[in-house]
């Protein structure tokens, strides 16, 4: 059978479009159910997803480093417990721009972790896609920002979130993706119950109608990171960071199309970065990290 060309670069690619399917499905089901609610369900749907992928791959996603796993599940884990807070205290936009610094935070964390070298071309790719961001999400008319806790958590995650894939890069030969995603949907589940009883919001699964939408919508989002986490095998981490920004981009469609937000001549040429800067690194990667 063939291998198929620049799988890595494709598996970015599908990630945030998939995470942009989940975007809009969370925005429709937050009605329903708490934050922590489709958290829980996120970590036991990529439980099943995981285990179900390695009985047809026939491969054991625990076998390897299980410590080491264990540390990059849990940094998943509380990446999504910043990122969920900064949500809830600032505009969602602000927040979406701070998360996706990870790609450049990357960049310095693969560089003395990884000891993978990095190109004027690489930074370049950085920036564009980073400016890209801003333009896409800048608001029109003055905001008032002003640095609140918000903006620290929301960077707090993107920057945890960054070593933690920085940190799966350095699995190379051993990841398929499955070892990250179980070790991640372990933990979310761990902390989700201790989270919804602290803030007193519970999960808000009151019936078998949120159950099921929310693990159809949990098993989308575990799908989804499951391949960001696949393509750490083929592609260095600021790579899949800057392609992920494609996700922005999905989100903003759907709130275009489907929800009815306006976006203006700005959202296009902030998206027009976006897609330049991903696909401008369809390029196979010069040399792997170190392996653990």
């Amino acid at each position: 059978m063939p291998k198929l060309p620049n799988i890595g670069f494709w598996l970015a690619v599908a990630s945030p479009v998939a995470f942009a399917f989940f975007n809009a499905g969370v925005r429709v089901i937050s009605q329903e159910m708490t934050v922590f609610g489709l958290l829980l369900l996120r970590g036991w749907t990529g439980v099943v997803l995981v285990f179900l992928a390695s009985f047809f791959l026939k491969k054991r996603p625990w076998a390897k480093n299980p410590l080491f796993l264990c540390l990059i599940g849990f940094l998943g884990a509380l990446s999504t417990v910043f990122t969920t807070s900064a949500f809830t205290m600032i505009p969602l936009y602000q927040a979406v721009v701070i998360l996706y610094l990870y790609p450049s935070q990357s960049v310095l964390l693969s560089a003395v972790i990884n000891r993978e070298g990095i190109s004027l071309r690489d930074f370049i790719g950085v920036i564009v896609a980073f400016l890209g961001c801003l333009i896409l999400v800048w608001p029109s008319e003055t905001t008032g920002l002003s640095l609140q806790l918000g903006h620290l958590l929301a960077f707090l995650g993107g920057a945890v979130y960054a070593l933690s894939i920085v940190l799966t890069r350095r699995l190379k030969v051993f990841n398929s993706g499955l070892e990250p995603i179980l070790f991640y949907s372990l933990f979310a589940a761990l902390i989700a119950l201790p989270l919804a009883v602290l803030s007193g919001q519970g999960f808000g699964l009151d019936g078998a109608g949120e159950l099921a939408r929310g693990s159809l919508l949990g098993l989308l989002g575990s799908a989804a990171q499951l391949m960001a986490y696949a393509a750490l095998r083929f592609l260095p981490p600021y790579k899949v960071g800057v392609i992920g920004t494609l996700e922005i981009l999905g989100s903003a469609l759907f709130s275009l199309l489907f929800f009815g937000d306006k976006l203006g001549i700005q959202s296009l040429i902030g998206g027009l970065l976006i897609i330049y800067a991903a696909f401008g690194f369809h390029q196979p990667k010069r040399s792997p990290p170190q392996k653990v």
